[in-house]
């Protein structure tokens, strides 16, 4: 899967890809799953990461909404 799939089931909040991967926010330093109800990030500050984690160890902390830990 490519980083353009992921950012488009992040904009899709699709649920199918929750567990696949995870998504983080270089500007909140918060990752979330892909169905998350946040308001939808723009590509630039977006990195994706295999499992939370991974997203831990990049120096990220888990959303409050969508509670991905």
């Amino acid at each position: 899967m490519d980083d353009r799939t992921r950012y488009e089931a992040v904009s899709s909040r699709d649920a199918r890809f929750d567990g696949a991967f995870f998504f983080a926010v270089v500007t909140t330093g918060i990752y979330c799953r892909p169905s998350c109800p946040a308001v939808t990030p723009k590509r630039a500050n977006v990195r994706f990461y295999p499992t939370a984690a991974a997203a831990q160890a990049g120096g990220f902390r888990a959303c409050r909404r969508c509670r991905p830990d």
